[in-house]
């Protein structure tokens, strides 16, 4: 059986580990980015991930701006992609950039897990 693949874009390197830890143990691989460059879609669509896990507040861009982006590239567009972040509103955040799903900082570790498991089955 093909590893599931899973994309974890956060600059808080504390829950980026947290969020690493909690998908390595469900025996996904992982790949993790702290920042946002130019060859980072192009990373992403070498990697073909199953999940994309994308914070919304990144040093100098949105990850709903990125989802919608991420969205509109032929490659990527099937990907699920999980908004994660603290930000009030998050609900209507994700659904106007075409997020699949989204995860409430603090997050609880049974919650990511539910909600990669319903996106890659």
């Amino acid at each position: 059986m093909k590893v599931k693949k899973v994309v974890i874009i956060d600059d808080d390197i504390s829950c980026l580990d947290v969020m690493q830890i909690v998908i390595n143990d469900l025996g996904f691989e992982t790949f993790t980015f702290t920042t946002w460059k130019s060859e980072t879609i192009q990373q992403i669509i070498d990697i073909f991930p199953d999940v994309i896990i994308l914070d919304e507040w990144l040093i100098g861009v949105k990850g709903s701006d990125l989802c919608m982006i991420l969205k509109s590239i032929n490659q990527l567009r099937r990907i699920p992609v999980i908004l994660i972040s603290g930000v009030d509103g998050l609900a209507e955040i994700a659904k106007k950039s075409l997020a699949d799903d989204y995860i409430e900082k603090p997050f609880d570790i049974t919650d990511v897990e539910k909600r990669v498991l319903n996106l890659v089955s």
